[in-house]
């Protein structure tokens, strides 16, 4: 018993040894996740408050083999960054709604000494004590405080009974570490994650980690920030190097104003033009039935290959295929041989704008976006703002069309369904609610809800997307809609959300995140004036198709003919290869997966 003891003092010591350095560290974590949780109304994630254990027991460890003479420095260095991480957090999330993290990390480390001046001279004032701020700077006091007189406070603390028993008592030291030894077998696999992100080599898999690790305190949203930063610092030069030698042989402007609109996390299933059994876009249900102006073509076997938008948009950009091995950054965007090719390109997104208030800033669709270098190679206008819903992104294109040119590709990104549905349509738009839902047994009241406001950011959608088109009925035009990926909101299975890439792939699952609505419309004039490319869409409806690939049809639709276009990666081009195995994260073949076969012809 005397041996088990003496090793369970000794597995105690790194805690007992720096006690004061613990308390204050792990109650001021606790504090910087109840900030960011009331503020932001988010819910903590389960296993933050045991990983706090299992840094502060690792970082005491450090302590306790550091000489004697150095570590009190270092305690107060650890310490130190601690406190300024979490201050500089706090002061994000009461300032910005946002927490620290890589866009926070980039604008601090791209600010020059004018832009800190300003920004110090607006933001930091007597305020700043009075807001979540003053919290942590009052228990930074009391830390230094009970520092300062901790002789004096641990002696009276010992003259009470129940104190002393629990520092002396064996059975205390025993819960104590098994409540450790716990809190280490819940984060293993948590810790593993980040050794792996930091060892990650590109940003492809350090996505992969980041969609399965959900501590986001401030300290790791700092290593995410640097890390992203180096991955993407050379990746990103190595794309831009990439698209200056871009060519393109010829261009017989095929298609003078092209228009692709990118949804964001659209369940197909709940799309009425695709079968389901709510009126969510009876829009485009008339445009297919050739009611409206133009006609509307649905397309009926479209995946995409990730779920998750930062890949889905380096693939879809890119001319890069996903079974292709060879590093993504090596081939031409398409917007650049667009511009080679002397079209004008426009991006009006409401995702991806440069600001610290972005809300959601990932690691390859926000950079190389974003990318001044990239950006300016890429397109020739954007607007400059994103909007709370997606019609704010129609006056966005009424003030861009006077720097039209003769031959025109526009991008609309719209925030669509994402995460926080009710967020996505206005109060105007709310048609469905729980009552309309009785049907599903299955689903509580709350679910019931969740679903409605998914179909009703759906039928506003579908409003957004009818207004865009209705600006090119006069025209010349042809609209490309297609998602990111879809999402799971309590369909097949009881959940909502997506599961990190790679995780499942049950049909269920590839049903829900990875078909998505893709639908093509042209305008009564180009159905006129282009029969030929009319009839091939018609003839494509029912292929097999996969994303990536669309760039090789925005460039057959252009007539841009370079050595990177391949025809049979374009369904609307006679040699389209429709047998062509598509790959989800690059690994499962979905259509064996799915359907047991693949087409044969």
């Amino acid at each position: 018993m005397k041996k088990i003891i003496s090793i369970v003092t000794y597995l105690l010591s790194p805690i007992k040894e720096n006690s004061i350095f613990f308390v204050f560290m792990y109650l001021l974590g606790v504090l910087t996740f109840m900030i960011e949780t009331v503020t932001l109304n988010f819910k903590i994630p389960r296993f933050n408050f045991l990983s706090l254990v299992v840094d502060l027991y690792l970082l005491c460890l450090i302590l306790i083999i550091t000489p004697k003479r150095i570590r009190p420095y270092l305690r107060f260095l650890f310490a130190s960054v601690a406190y300024v991480l979490s201050v500089v957090d706090v002061f994000c999330v009461e300032m910005f709604k946002t927490k620290l993290g890589p866009e926070i990390v980039n604008v601090i480390v791209e600010t020059d000494q004018r832009e800190s001046s300003e920004f110090l001279s607006r933001y930091i004032n007597i305020d700043v004590l009075y807001s979540s701020v003053g919290l942590i700077l009052l228990l930074l006091v009391i830390h230094l405080l009970v520092c300062y007189y901790w002789s004096a406070i641990s002696s009276r603390l010992y003259a009470i009974s129940w104190v002393r028993y629990c520092y002396v008592s064996n059975y205390i030291r025993m819960a104590v570490l098994m409540l450790i030894i716990l809190c280490f077998g819940f984060c293993l696999d948590s810790r593993w994650t980040l050794v792996r992100m930091l060892n990650a080599r590109d940003l492809i898999e350090i996505d992969g980690c980041i969609s399965n690790f959900s501590e986001n305190t401030p300290f790791n949203n700092v290593l995410f920030a640097l890390k992203l930063r180096q991955l993407a610092d050379a990746e990103l030069g190595v794309l831009a190097d990439n698209q200056k030698d871009v060519t393109v042989d010829s261009c017989s402007f095929q298609s003078d104003k092209i228009v692709l609109i990118i949804g964001e996390s659209y369940i197909k299933c709940h799309s009425q033009l695709f079968g389901y059994n709510k009126e969510t876009t009876p829009k485009q249900v008339e445009r297919a039935q050739g009611l409206g102006s133009g006609l509307l073509f649905p397309f009926y076997d479209v995946i995409t290959p990730f779920n998750l938008t930062s890949i889905v948009f380096k693939n879809m950009f890119s001319l890069h295929s996903v079974e292709d091995t060879t590093n993504w950054a090596k081939f031409p965007l398409f917007p650049v041989l667009f511009r080679k090719a002397d079209y004008k390109v426009f991006l009006i997104t409401n995702q991806f704008v440069k600001s610290i208030k972005t809300d959601n800033f990932d690691t390859s669709g926000g950079l190389f976006l974003n990318d001044s270098r990239l950006s300016n190679l890429q397109f020739d206008y954007r607007n400059t703002m994103t909007h709370r819903y997606d019609e704010g992104l129609l006056h966005d294109y009424d003030s861009l069309r006077k720097y039209e040119g003769d031959h025109n590709l526009f991008i609309f990104h719209l925030i669509g369904q994402h995460i926080d549905f009710y967020k996505r349509s206005p109060d105007s738009w709310k048609k469905f609610s729980s009552l309309d839902y009785t049907d599903r047994k299955e689903l509580s009241e709350a679910e019931r809800q969740i679903v409605a406001d998914y179909d009703n950011a759906t039928l506003y959608n579908d409003n957004v997307i009818d207004c865009i088109l209705k600006k090119y009925e006069m025209e010349d035009a042809i609209v490309i809609y297609m998602s990111d990926h879809g999402d799971e909101c309590y369909d097949e299975l009881h959940r909502m959300g997506r599961l990190p890439g790679g995780s499942d792939y049950s049909p269920e699952v590839l049903r829900q995140e990875y078909q998505i609505p893709f639908w093509i419309w042209c305008s009564q004039s180009y159905i006129e004036r282009h029969p030929i490319i009319i009839e091939r869409i018609r003839m494509a409806q029912h292929l097999p198709f996969m994303i990536d690939d669309l760039p090789h049809v925005l460039l057959q639709l252009a007539g841009i003919d370079s050595s990177f276009f391949d025809e049979s990666r374009s369904p609307i081009s006679e040699q389209y290869n429709a047998r062509r195995v598509r790959l989800i994260n690059g690994k499962c073949d979905y259509d064996m997966a799915l359907k047991g076969s693949r087409i044969s012809q």
